[in-house]
This record gives C-alpha cells, sequence and structure tokens, in this order.
C-alpha cells in the first residue's frame, strides 16, 4: 500500500473514531445522563452507604436499570428529605422505607404513597440489646428500666409493639443512634439494628444479649419500595420497568455477595468488607423468604397493620388494600 493510501485509511479510520466519540457524547445529556432513558430518582431512607441498598447500586453499575430504560438517581434520605415527603410531593419517583409501618402510616396521614415491592420478609432487624453482665435477656426483665429509644424513627413503633403487648412499661430516653450511654451504663437497654450496631458492637469485643421481638410475635417486614399514585395512573410502564429492574437486581445481588459488598465500598472506601460480609447474610436471607422476590402478601400487611393498632398507630378501620400493589410484581 502506497504512502498515501495509508495516509487516507488512517484519516478515514481517524474520522470513524471521531464520528463514534461524537454520537457517544451526544447520547448523553449536559449532566452526564444517558439520554433516551427515563429518568427518576430513588430516595433512600438514610444517608448511610449500606449493603441493605446493594442492589440498587449494582442495578446502576451492572447498567440494570438502563436495560430496562431508566436512568436511576439515587438521593440520601434525612429526617426532612425522607421518602414519604419527597416521594408524596414527587420530587422523587420512588423510595425505599425502612418498613411497611411507615407505608401505612403515611398512608394514614393522607400522604398519595403507594407499596410496589417488599424487600425483606419477616426480618426481625430492630431488636434490643442489653450488656452480657447485665443478666437481662428478657422484655420482662425491662419493667421500670431506662431504655434507648430513637424518637421518630421505624424502631420506635417496633419497640413500643412488643412492650405493648407483654404490658411492661420502661422510662423511654431518646438517644438517636449514640449507643455511647448504653455502653457507659447509663442505660439498661437500647434499640439496634441487628445489621448494624448487632454486628459493630460485638466485633469491638462488647459483649451483648439479644432481645428480639419476633419471640413475643411481633413480626416485622423490612424495606418497602413506593412510588406515588401520579406515577401509578401517569406512568405506569416506567413503574414496570422499575420493578422489573429492581427484581432483576435482588436476584443478581443475592448471587454475587462479594460485589454487592464491592459497590458499597465504591460509595464509601472507609466501609469494612468484613461488616459488609455479615450484612449480607441477614439481608440475602430475609430476602430470598419471598417468594417471588419483592411480593407482598396481604397476610404480611395486615399482621403488620394489626400490631399498629394494637398501640394505636393505626385505627382498625384502615383499609390496607390501597396501600400498595401486587400488579408489577404478578
Amino acid at each position: 500500500m502506497t504512502t498515501s493510501a495509508v495516509r487516507i485509511v488512517s484519516v478515514g479510520m481517524l474520522l470513524i473514531a471521531t464520528l463514534v466519540m461524537l454520537l457517544y457524547v451526544a447520547s448523553f445529556n449536559h449532566n452526564g445522563h444517558a439520554t433516551g432513558l427515563d429518568r427518576v430518582s430513588l430516595r433512600l431512607p438514610i444517608p448511610v452507604v449500606d449493603t441493605a441498598f446493594a442492589p440498587y447500586y449494582l442495578a446502576i453499575d451492572k447498567g440494570i436499570f438502563a436495560k430496562y430504560g431508566i436512568d436511576v438517581k439515587l438521593e440520601p434520605g434525612t429526617p426532612d428529605l425522607n421518602p414519604v415527603k419527597m416521594v408524596s410531593q414527587n420530587s422523587d419517583q420512588f423510595g425505599v422505607l425502612g418498613g411497611p409501618e411507615l407505608l401505612l402510616s403515611g398512608r394514614a396521614k393522607g400522604a398519595p404513597i403507594v407499596g410496589i415491592a417488599l424487600i425483606h420478609k419477616d426480618s426481625d432487624f430492630v431488636i434490643v440489646l442489653t450488656l452480657k453482665e447485665s443478666g437481662i435477656t428478657s422484655v420482662q426483665q425491662l419493667r421500670g428500666k431506662k431504655v434507648g429509644f430513637f424518637f421518630g424513627h421505624i424502631s420506635t413503633d417496633v419497640l413500643r409493639m412488643v412492650f405493648s403487648k407483654e404490658d411492661v412499661k420502661v422510662q423511654e430516653v431518646d438517644v438517636g443512634f449514640d449507643y455511647g450511654p448504653f455502653l457507659a451504663k447509663q442505660l439498661d437497654a437500647q434499640w439496634a439494628f441487628r445489621t448494624t450496631a448487632g454486628i459493630s458492637l460485638p466485633a469491638k469485643g462488647v459483649q451483648l444479649n439479644v432481645i428480639s421481638p419476633a419471640e413475643y410475635g411481633i413480626v416485622t417486614q423490612g424495606h418497602m419500595v413506593i412510588t406515588n399514585e401520579s406515577m401509578l395512573r401517569e406512568q405506569p410502564d416506567v413503574v414496570r420497568r422499575f420493578t422489573a429492574a429492581l427484581r432483576e437486581a435482588l436476584a443478581f445481588s443475592v448471587k454475587h455477595p462479594e460485589e454487592s459488598v464491592t459497590a458499597t465500598i465504591k460509595r464509601d472506601p472507609n466501609f469494612q468488607r468484613e461488616v459488609g460480609e455479615k450484612q449480607l447474610e441477614i439481608y440475602n436471607a430475609a430476602i430470598l423468604r419471598n417468594n417471588p422476590l419483592g411480593w407482598i402478601s396481604f397476610a404480611d400487611m395486615e399482621k403488620t397493620k394489626q400490631q399498629m393498632v394494637d398501640v394505636g398507630l393505626l385505627a382498625p378501620d384502615f383499609d390496607i388494600t390501597s396501600s400498595y400493589t401486587t400488579r408489577f410484581l404478578e
């Protein structure tokens, strides 16, 4: 091939490469989001990185959302920017709640939110911790004692359910996520998530007793994914594709725990792999209790409602059937 011919081929290849790059760049808008996809935001319940959200991380990283024609932006939740508020206002199209209790209480207050998938079945995430040396291993032993609560948090509802059921009155102390007073023995017990303090405190050498509400008949579910009524009415196909992508991501996450932890560490380099692996053992077991993945059963919702009615959180005539739908799971 002559020098001029080689030059012509090289120029041609350069033009093709440039055209491909221009087409690729053109496929993204000025914010770096892929065009041609339905853009939605998903509000998480907390601002903290956690393997509980690994399915959403992987759905983005592995292109699962994009495969279903959706561009999803994850938004951290805060007390002011919580999923119930932001999804009700359609500032976010989807949200993740700590449990169906928040869905039912939100609906009871007029929030136009609807559950579309239950991620963890019979999760029993909320527990009560006592120090091993205290010898306190039952709810009855906490009668009249100081217990650390997180007022306004879903855990408060769960603790009040079990104490009410057992007719045990305690001194409620609002401590949030601070375990300092508990470790300093200023409290006799404190609420915790089985997947956070239930793992991190023993890892630091703290010997604990765990009191599970499930042992007293208080069965709790895990994360509930919600949308709003306007999305169901005006963009049901987006909801359908989002739900399908979520279920595929759940299945992928369960089968690839190492990738789930890696995707979490990608969001927070300080996240400890050992903690993530222990968390996933709990999260994945709860995910797999649901068949099919994400299913919302009437029995579970009715049980949740009754537990809330028993402590005055819901009216007995509250209609749970309008608070969720399984049309995208069937």
